[in-house]
C-alpha cells in the first residue's frame, strides 16, 4: 500500500491540486493563500511544490495531497487516495484481504448510480419519457444541451424497473438498497404486488446529485406533470454511504471554478433554479440539496468564494428559509446579500420570462443586515414602545451573529439612531447575550475538548523539521535534544531515526527505514514547516534565522514544558504524601522539586 501512496502522490502536483479548490499567489519558491479551514484575513497558508506539502501557520493544519482532500472533502484516507489515484491514472493493486469487501462496496455503489443515472437519461430521450417529459422541461425552458448537461432523465411508472435493470446487470438487491433506489415494503400497502422493496423512483423526473468531482451521489425526483399529485411533489434519495444532504451543494461540480472566477456564488433554492440560471449565463449558482443550509455546506462554500447573494422565493416559506440560510452565513463570515425577486416567482420563472430581469435582480442585492433592517421595520411601529421592543430583539439577534467586531458595531449603532435610544443600553443587551452564549465554549476549551494536540507537540514536529532540513547547520546541537522529553510516539521515532542517520544523512535512507506512510508523512509536514517559515521570516526583511540556533531554542523550551509537567506531578506527590503523613516521602519529593524549579529558573 505504502508504494501505491508515493507513487500517486509523486504523479500529483500539489499546487495544481490544491489551486482547484482555493486561489494561490506566488510568494517566492512557495505558493501563499487564506487557509480554507479557518477565516483569516492574511494569508497564512502555505503550499510547496518541492515538498509536496501544504501548512497553515493560523490554525497548524498541514499535511500532503490526500490529508489536503480528507480535509476538504470530508472523507477517510481510503476514498482520499482512490480519488487522487483515478486523477493520476493509477491503479490501486494493494488491499489487505480484509478490507477487500468493505473497500470494494463504495466503487460498486458509484456504479449502480452512474448506470441508473444513463438508464433514466435513455427512458427521457429514447424511452417512455420522450413524448410526456422532454416536452414539460422544453416548456420550461430549457434547451437540449443544458438537460443533457445536468443528465436530465425519467425514472417510467412502475414498482420494479429500475430494480430488474440493475439486478439484470449483476447488481444485488442488498446493494441497490444501499444506493437509496429502492423503498421498504409497507405492510399496509396491500396494493404493491411485489417483494420487499420496490423502486424508490416511479413515474418521476429525474435530477441526478453529484459530488464536487462529477459523480453521481443520489438523486432528487420531481412528480411527472400529470403524475399522481397526491405524491410529494419532490422524493429525495435518503441518508447513505455516499449521500450526505448537509454536504452536497447541486450544481456545485459545474459551479466552482466560475464561482471562483467571479467570488460569487449565488445560491438559489431548488434545481430547476440552478439549471434555468446555468442556461442564462449564470454559471455560479448552486442550491441546498433538501435541506436547510448547513455549516458543512458554507465550508464548502467558501473554498471557492466568501461572496454570496441569496435569491429565495418571497414568499413565507422562501423567506423563513432565507432567513435562516442568512444567519448561519453571517455566524461563519460570509458576506451576504439578498437578491429580491418578484412576489410568487422562483428563480427558474424570472430567468424563463427575462434574463435582464434576473440580471438586474442579482445587481441590485442588498446586504443582508440592511435587508433585515427594512423588512423588521416595515412590520413594526418604531413609534410604538411595545413594537420598538419587538424590532430592537429581533434586530440585536441578527447583530449578534455578525462576527466582524467593526460591522457589528456599526449597525449596533445604527439600530439605536432609528430606535431613538442609547447604543450603550443595546450594547449592554448584546454583550449579555454573547457571555451567555460564549459560556458553554469556554467550558468546553478548559475540559480540553476538541484539542487535537498534546503539550509540546509543534515544538517535537520543529525540531524533527530542522534536523531534517538543515542536518548540517543541526549536527552540533543535537546534544542539546534529548527524545526522552518526546511524549508522541511518531515524532519520537522519526527523531530517533534521524538521529540515527545524522552523520551521513540521507532523507531517503530515514524515510525508507520508517517504512509507514503516517510517519513519513509527519516528517515531510515538519521539514515543509520549518522551511516555509524561514523563507517567510526572510521575505519580511527580519534577520535570517540560524537552524542551529533554532533547534537549540525549541530543544530548551521543549525541556522546560516536560519539567514543568514533572513539577505538577511532583505536587500532587507531595499533596498525596501529606495526607498520609508519610515525611520521609514528602522530604524526598520537596528536594526533587527544588532542584527541578531551580533548574527551569536557569
Amino acid at each position: 500500500m505504502s508504494s501505491d501512496v508515493e507513487e500517486v502522490k509523486s504523479r500529483i502536483n500539489i499546487a495544481d491540486l490544491i489551486g482547484e479548490y482555493i486561489r494561490l499567489q506566488k510568494a517566492g519558491s512557495n505558493w501563499r493563500a487564506l487557509c480554507p479551514f479557518h477565516n483569516e484575513k492574511t494569508p497564512s497558508f502555505m503550499v510547496s511544490e518541492e515538498r509536496n506539502s501544504w501548512h497553515c501557520f493560523g490554525c497548524g493544519k498541514g499535511g500532503d495531497a490526500l490529508s489536503f482532500v480528507m480535509e476538504m472533502e470530508g472523507i477517510d484516507f481510503r476514498e482520499a487516495l482512490e480519488q487522487l489515484a483515478q486523477k493520476a491514472g493509477v491503479e490501486l493493486r494493494r488491499i489487505e484481504k480484509g478490507d477487500r469487501e468493505r473497500e470494494n462496496a463504495k466503487p460498486r455503489l458509484y456504479s449502480i448510480l452512474e448506470l441508473a443515472t444513463k438508464w433514466y437519461e435513455k427512458n427521457l430521450w429514447e424511452g417512455k419519457g420522450r413524448e410526456k417529459i422532454l416536452k414539460y422541461l422544453r416548456g420550461r425552458g430549457l434547451q437540449e444541451d443544458t438537460i443533457r448537461n445536468f443528465r436530465l432523465g425519467y425514472a417510467p411508472d412502475g414498482w420494479r424497473n429500475t430494480l430488474d435493470f440493475l439486478a439484470g446487470r449483476g447488481y444485488k438487491t442488498e446493494e441497490i438498497a444501499k444506493a437509496g433506489l429502492l423503498v421498504e415494503k409497507n405492510r399496509e400497502e396491500e396494493n404493491v404486488q411485489t417483494a420487499n422493496r420496490y423502486d424508490r423512483f416511479r413515474d418521476r423526473i429525474i435530477f441526478p446529485v453529484q459530488d464536487i468531482m462529477g459523480r453521481v451521489v443520489g438523486f432528487s425526483a420531481r412528480v411527472a406533470p400529470g403524475g399522481d399529485e397526491k405524491n410529494a411533489k419532490y422524493v429525495n434519495t435518503p441518508q447513505t454511504e455516499l449521500y450526505d444532504k448537509g454536504r452536497i451543494l447541486y450544481g456545485l461540480h459545474l459551479a466552482k471554478i466560475e464561482i471562483k472566477k467571479r467570488d460569487e456564488a449565488i445560491l438559489v433554492e431548488g434545481n430547476m433554479d440552478v439549471i434555468a440560471s446555468h442556461q442564462a449565463g449564470f454559471q455560479n449558482a448552486i442550491a441546498v440539496s433538501g435541506t436547510a443550509l448547513t455549516t458543512d455546506q458554507i465550508k464548502i462554500m467558501k473554498r471557492y468564494s466568501e461572496n454570496v447573494k441569496m435569491a429565495f422565493d418571497m414568499d413565507s416559506a422562501g423567506q423563513t428559509a432565507a432567513k435562516k440560510s442568512a444567519r448561519i452565513c453571517l455566524e461563519n463570515d460570509l458576506n451576504v446579500r439578498i437578491v429580491l425577486l418578484p412576489r410568487g416567482k422562483d428563480a427558474a420563472d424570472v430567468v424563463r420570462e427575462d434574463k435582464k430581469i434576473w440580471e438586474k435582480a442579482i445587481g441590485e442585492s442588498r446586504g443582508l443586515v440592511e435587508y433585515y433592517f427594512e423588512d423588521i421595520f416595515s412590520r413594526f411601529d418604531s413609534q410604538n414602545p411595545a413594537d420598538k421592543k419587538k424590532i430592537a430583539k429581533e434586530l440585536l439577534n441578527v447583530i449578534k451573529d455578525i462576527s466582524n467586531p467593526i460591522e457589528q458595531s456599526h449597525w449596533l449603532k445604527v439600530l439605536a439612531e432609528r430606535l431613538g435610544t442609547e447604543e450603550k443600553i443595546l450594547a449592554d443587551v448584546l454583550d449579555r447575550s454573547q457571555k451567555k452564549e460564549k459560556k458553554t465554549f469556554f467550558e468546553s476549551e478548559e475540559k480540553g475538548e476538541g484539542k487535537a494536540s498534546y503539550p509540546g507537540y509543534s515544538l517535537e514536529k520543529k525540531i524533527i523539521g530542522l534536523l531534517a532540513a538543515f542536518p548540517k547547520e543541526c549536527r552540533r546541537q543535537t546534544e542539546n535534544i534529548n527524545s526522552d522529553y518526546f511524549s508522541g510516539i511518531q515524532s519520537k521515532n522519526i527523531l530517533l531515526a534521524v538521529l540515527e542517520n545524522k552523520e551521513d544523512f540521507n532523507i531517503n535512507k530515514v524515510k525508507a527505514g520508517l517504512a509507514d506512510y503516517e510517519n513519513t508523512k509527519l516528517l515531510d509536514e515538519a521539514i515543509f514547516e520549518v522551511e516555509a517559515e524561514i523563507e517567510m521570516n526572510q521575505t519580511g526583511n527580519q534577520k535570517p534565522l540560524d537552524p542551529g540556533e533554532e533547534l537549540k531554542l525549541y530543544g530548551e523550551r521543549l525541556k522546560k514544558i516536560r519539567l514543568k509537567e514533572k513539577i505538577i506531578e511532583i505536587t500532587q506527590g507531595i499533596r498525596k504524601a501529606e495526607k498520609s503523613g508519610n515525611k520521609e516521602e514528602i522530604k524526598r519529593l520537596m528536594n526533587e522539586f527544588q532542584n527541578l524549579a531551580s533548574i527551569i529558573g536557569d
